[in-house]
């Protein structure tokens, strides 16, 4: 296999992960309404491999007044390898005032951004 074919390959393979979050968000929308989702991660810079999980921020009112640890078993339905964390729009906006978190989003997917926590 040429070094385009693989390029094409694993540029195919990251459009195929990245439409199908964006496809899962969309579901998310349906069911829960108002909602920001961020990709992140080795999927949104290209540099994933085959054990790389998929990482995505979730933000929604929905989670308000629960646990920060259970509140991904909403998310039992998400694709495969999905990591997700889950914040209130409050604890998306303080989170994000971290350089870690502008340094870990710096290549970023913005699914959706009903918040907009991403506009640019």
């Amino acid at each position: 296999m040429s070094i385009e074919e693989i390029i094409r390959k694993r540029t195919r393979e990251r459009e195929e992960v990245i439409e199908g979050v964006k496809r899962y968000v969309e579901a998310l929308r349906a069911r829960w309404g108002k909602l920001t989702a961020v990709l992140y991660g080795s999927y949104a810079r290209g540099d994933f491999n085959l054990w790389s999980d998929i990482d995505v921020i979730i933000v929604s009112e929905r989670f308000r007044g629960t646990n920060f640890v259970t509140r991904c078993a909403d998310l039992l339905d998400a694709p495969p390898r999905t990591e997700a964390i889950c914040w209130t729009p409050e604890e998306a906006a303080k989170a994000l005032e971290k350089p870690w978190w502008r340094e870990a989003l710096k290549h970023r997917v913005v699914l959706a951004d009903d918040y907009g926590l991403f506009c640019e």
